[in-house]
């Protein structure tokens, strides 16, 4: 096409379902869509193509997900990725690269700020929560019980949204060789288990493998079911709850730092070894930031939950 400069334009907005207007619109000129957040631009004053206004993030991430940071209460750390707005920004295209050591499983990460989540210890006897919210969001070493030496006592989170990736900072690993667990989300009706092939990262679940120290990731995709609220004392009635048990007990209870929560926003499981993940285009209308979320990072993790020093993952997105 022959170059066309641009002298004055015209901003519309409208639905989705409007028909974008040709009579008097001069190149240049642009129409959002009020419904989808979606922006046009005709370079003709007839023509219209979507309007990318081209955002790119990189980011090398060494980590499962955050690292430790132990940051204080409603801190971000730094490691949790860009800013993103939802309903504002969106993904156009997102690029994947594994160069850990093993086959792992990751994800387009995004973050909830502390305000947005509680959590506490369950305890099966009684089916009692104790809030235990402040000792989840603060640095103090050793603070929050993952579970007891009790067949079936656990922790349980909730958060304003579905979500699917927690983050614990473990300073004190579980001991027993016959400690087993069960996760849960609540269907409105029952807390029902999510089994290993429902996880993309996986709670330390069979006998002998421990919520070792360090950083310790689990990850899925939220069910399609889930919702708010769940059977107990004290169990929120506005929160979509994730109840974790120990189905066998162990010898020495596992004790956190801090934790984390977000959600998987496009996941790719058991990606190979220095392997690029095939380029993910969301184009034309771009892949939605839930709500709630605040930054927009990566995690990855060995398929099986448990701590590993050897993950790399090199995440662009498009926005």
């Amino acid at each position: 096409m022959a170059v066309i400069m641009i002298t004055s334009k015209k901003n519309y907005i409208g639905l989705s379902t409007d028909t974008k207007p040709t009579a008097d619109t001069p190149p240049g000129s642009t129409f959002k869509e009020s419904d989808t957040s979606s922006e046009y631009i005709t370079y003709d004053g007839t023509n219209w193509v979507p309007d990318e206004k081209v955002n790119r993030y990189r980011i090398t991430n060494p980590y499962h997900w955050l690292g430790q940071p132990a940051t204080a209460y409603n801190v971000i750390p730094s490691s949790a990725g860009i800013t993103v707005v939802p309903g504002k920004s969106r993904i156009m295209r997102a690029y994947l690269q594994n160069r850990s050591a093993s086959t792992v499983s990751a994800c387009i990460a995004g973050f909830f700020p502390d305000t947005e989540w509680i959590a506490g210890q369950w305890t099966d006897a009684t089916t009692t929560l104790a809030d235990d919210t402040t000792d989840a969001q603060d640095a103090g070493t050793d603070d929050f019980p993952i579970n007891t030496t009790t067949i079936s006592d656990g922790h349980i989170i909730g958060c304003n949204y579905p979500f699917g990736l927690v983050s614990y900072d473990m300073t004190t690993a579980t001991i027993g060789a016959a400690l087993e667990g069960v996760i849960e989300y609540w269907n409105g009706t029952a807390w029902t288990a999510i089994p290993a092939i429902g996880m993309a990262v996986d709670i330390p679940r069979v006998a002998g493998v421990q919520w070792a120290t360090g950083e310790l990731i689990i990850m899925f995709d939220p069910p399609i079911d889930w919702s708010m609220a769940g059977s107990g004392t004290n169990v929120s009635a506005t929160k979509y709850n994730l109840r974790y048990r120990s189905s066998a007990a162990g010898t020495t209870a596992g004790l956190a730092r801090r934790i984390y929560v977000g959600v998987p926003i496009s996941s790719w499981v058991s990606l190979a070894t220095n392997t690029e993940a095939s380029v993910r285009d969301y184009s034309p209308y771009g892949l939605s930031i839930p709500d709630g979320v605040t930054r927009l990072g990566v995690a990855a993790n060995l398929a099986v939950g448990t701590v590993s020093t050897v993950v790399s993952t090199n995440l662009e997105v498009i926005y």
